[in-house]
Order: structure tokens, then sequence, then C-alpha cells
């Protein structure tokens, strides 16, 4: 599969198939494998690891907000929330807007583990981005950007 087509002026173009894949092997290429995230946090459960991760990206949530994500039951996600807070990585909190609400948010351990869970090859990364013509980096930068607020605007 090509990850670029050519458009008019020569100038490269993806489809949105070919970029998400783009994008998927990119990323992959900056992650730790499975084997190496088991033997480092052996003492969570899937569940527990996506319930850290929905916290780490969307700050703190509401317990109904995750059972949507997760697609399971409240009652299930309070039992997960009760492992992580007895754990030290998860705690409750009053809501500021409504105090008659309940977030949960990430402990600084807890923004830790997720932190560690996923740290970019860093020096990978900054060769790769140091061989692209300040151009290349600037649109790839505007681009990503982009990306991202749209990600963000979706959760």
């Amino acid at each position: 599969m090509s990850a670029t087509a050519l458009t008019n002026g020569g100038r490269a173009a993806a489809d949105s198939d070919d970029l998400i894949d783009l994008l998927r092997r990119t990323l992959v290429h900056l992650q730790p494998g499975p084997e190496s995230l088991a033997n480092h946090w052996p003492n969570l459960t899937m569940q527990q690891l996506r319930v850290l991760r929905i916290l780490y990206t969307a700050g703190p949530t509401r317990v109904s907000v995750l059972a949507r994500l997760l697609a399971v039951s409240t009652p299930t996600v309070t039992g997960i929330l009760d492992r992580l807070v007895r754990q030290g990585l998860a705690y409750r909190t009053d809501d500021p807007r409504d105090r008659r609400v309940v977030l949960n948010a990430l402990t600084p351990e807890g923004e830790r583990v997720i932190a560690s869970l996923h740290p970019l090859q860093e020096e990978r990364l900054q060769a790769a981005v140091a061989s692209l013509d300040p151009d290349t980096r600037q649109s790839l930068a505007h681009s990503l950007s982009t990306l991202l607020g749209s990600l963000r605007a979706r959760t």
C-alpha cells in the first residue's frame, strides 16, 4: 500500500486510509512492545489500563462517562476504580461545577504509570525529525496540531 499519492503540482497527499495506516505504523515504531508493558506493570488488568489511559487523556471523568467509553456497567467501573484508588493510581474528587458529581482522576503516580507505558523512543524520534527539512517540519507540525485538536474535540 502506498502511503502517498501524487496530486497536481507534484505535491504529496494521502487518502484517509493510507494516512491512518502511516500514523499507526509510525506510532508502533515509537512505542515499546506488549511484553515490555506486561513485565513492568503485571498487577494491572487491561480494563484498569484502559481506565488509566482514559483518565490520562480526558482528565477528571465521571463514572458514567467511563462506563460508556468502556461499554461496561457503572458498578463494573466503580470496582475498577476502587482497585486503582487502593493502588494509589487514581482518586475521587468533587466536581467544582456541581458538588453532587464525583470525578475520577489520576494521582501523580497514575500519571507516571501511563507515561511510562507509552514512552516514545525519544532519540529515534529526534533523529528522524532532525533529518527533515524546515519546511517539512513546519508542515508536519501544523498537520499534527490540527489532528490533535480534532481528536481533543471528539473526547
